[in-house]
């Protein structure tokens, strides 16, 4: 029998509040892996913004992380494609220099949330005030994601239409590289784990969703 991949969105998806996964969906993917099917994570959160307390609840044979910039399978890292370090600076001084809007830059280990920017820090996110103090505690830490409120004017998100895909939720922007999304990433896995498209499954709920869902 071949088996089947279902690919899962995580917030509003997987997840209720507070990032529990009901517990009909725990027993439904716990019977899935157990006749052999696969089970992988697809979300627009970066690698370090999926909380410990989702892979605490479930067991996943793969990860899709930050609209596609990341892969991973059977906890092998299979592909990147990280935010270039011009287009991280640029937003960067950018945002900070204007203190109107909240953000968090997502990155591969952490994430970094401006503080005092009307936006309550999750738990998960590594504070941060200026410019500076969010180079020195991000390192070397590839950025996947950055999200920024609605708020910020979409005018100039188009101005980097050259190397960044935006998508659109209620409150705020996912920016993420250009020429990676969902699709992408659930494709290649398919691929990877010798699994034809055609025995795959998508859940998911938002903009970043649509390209997965119709495939």
């Amino acid at each position: 029998m071949t088996p089947f991949a279902l690919f899962l969105d995580i917030d509003g998806t997987l997840t209720i509040e507070n990032q529990v996964i009901p517990e009909r969906n725990i027993v439904a993917l716990r019977k899935a892996r157990e006749l052999g099917h696969k089970v992988i994570i697809n979300t627009g959160r970066s690698y370090g913004n999926i909380p410990q307390k989702i892979f605490d609840q479930i067991e996943v044979d793969g990860v899709v992380s930050g609209n596609g910039t990341a892969l991973m399978l059977g906890g092998e890292l299979i592909r990147t494609s990280f935010m270039p370090e011009d287009v991280i600076e640029k937003l960067a001084k950018r945002l900070f220099d204007s203190k109107e809007y909240w953000f968090v830059f997502e990155g591969f280990n952490h994430s970094y949330n401006a503080v005092g920017r009307g936006r309550k820090k999750a738990d998960i996110e590594i504070p941060v005030t200026d410019y500076a103090d969010f180079m020195r505690k991000r390192g070397d830490d590839p950025i996947q994601v950055l999200a920024v409120a609605r708020s910020f004017p979409e005018e100039e998100l188009i101005s980097y239409k050259e190397g960044i895909t935006y998508y659109k939720f209620g409150h705020y922007y996912d920016l993420t590289v250009k020429g990676n999304n969902k699709a992408d990433g659930m494709l290649s896995l398919l691929e990877l784990m010798d699994i034809p498209q055609g025995n795959s499954m998508a859940f998911g709920d938002g903009d970043n969703d649509k390209n997965m869902l119709l495939k």
